[in-house]
């Protein structure tokens, strides 16, 4: 998937970087849930230059669920399970706007970890007039829950395992990047959305990537940009890990097999509102089973 566009005027930096790796044994499993067998690829290319009212959206729900049902209290044999929510709206009653947007989707296994399954990246310039403003919001979620694999030899479990059973690497990621603009009366946004959810390799990591630049209007010779902003990076992590049974004792994880080996909960939040030289945000998410 190739896109045209790119992020620029980079006066203010701020990156938010995470990331959760595992240690174990060197093992043979999935760290990211595989894909079904029937895959899907999509584009949408969108150009917009108006003096009129505006109304684009668009919306994904990709869901992967092998022999299960997200709703189990346990990972099952073959089960697999992520989820992916892309949602983007612009709205204006008027004034005059510029939009280009490129959609790319691809719902097979990602090789390596500079793959995403979707990218999404927006120029838009606006102008308001007569009173006129646009809103728009720009949202991802990530929510992986592995895939089920039996080996005896490790000692790793997710939480959602049968109590009795040990499973290589699990965990329960939930990760989240929103932008809101408000009232923006004038300039110039920039974003690009990324992320990761299905691979066929071990090396392969769960990853999510977006960025936001607002700036003047490079072509109306302003100063400012004139609005209000919002972005929220938010993130729940849950990573399993099990004791390993000694002998014929079975009833080893009777205490223990709820017990995660460690959770993460953050988030990140900035709001601007006003005359606006320059904001820009980088959010990068990456997860990884290291051997």
């Amino acid at each position: 998937m190739w896109f045209r566009i790119k992020l620029f005027h980079p006066v203010i930096f701020l990156m938010v970087l995470l990331v959760v790796s595992g240690l174990i044994g060197v093992s043979g499993a999935d760290r990211l849930p595989s894909t079904v067998s029937e895959t899907q690829q999509i584009t949408i290319d969108t150009q917009i230059d108006a003096i009129a009212t505006v109304d684009v959206g668009t919306k994904m729900d990709w869901q992967t669920v092998r022999n299960g049902s997200t709703t189990d209290t346990s990972i099952g044999k073959g089960e697999i399970i992520s989820t992916v929510v892309y949602v983007d709206s612009v709205l204006s009653n008027g004034g005059d706007i510029s939009v280009v947007k490129n959609i790319g989707f691809d719902s097979s296994n990602m090789m390596r970890d500079k793959m995403y399954n979707l990218e999404s990246e927006k120029v838009m310039t606006y102008a308001g007039s007569s009173g006129s403003h646009l809103v728009g919001a720009e949202s991802l979620i990530l929510d992986v829950r592995g895939n089920y694999t039996s080996n005896t030899s490790e000692s790793v479990a997710c939480v959602f395992s049968d109590t009795n059973l040990i499973h290589n690497p699990m965990f329960e990621n939930v990760v989240e990047a929103q932008s809101d603009v408000l009232n923006l009366n004038k300039g110039q946004i920039s974003t690009k959305a990324e992320v990761r959810a299905v691979g066929s390799s071990i090396s392969t990591s769960a990853g999510m990537n977006y960025q936001i630049a607002v700036t003047p209007d490079s072509n109306s010779h302003e100063d400012y940009a004139n609005g209000i902003v919002k972005t929220n990076f938010a993130g729940d992590i849950m990573e399993a890990r099990d004791k390993k049974p000694s002998g014929s004792k079975k009833d080893a994880y009777v205490n223990d097999w709820k017990k995660p080996a460690a959770t993460n909960k953050w988030r990140d939040s900035t709001e601007v509102n006003g005359n606006i030289s320059s904001i820009q945000k980088a959010f990068n998410y990456k997860s990884g089973l290291k051997l």
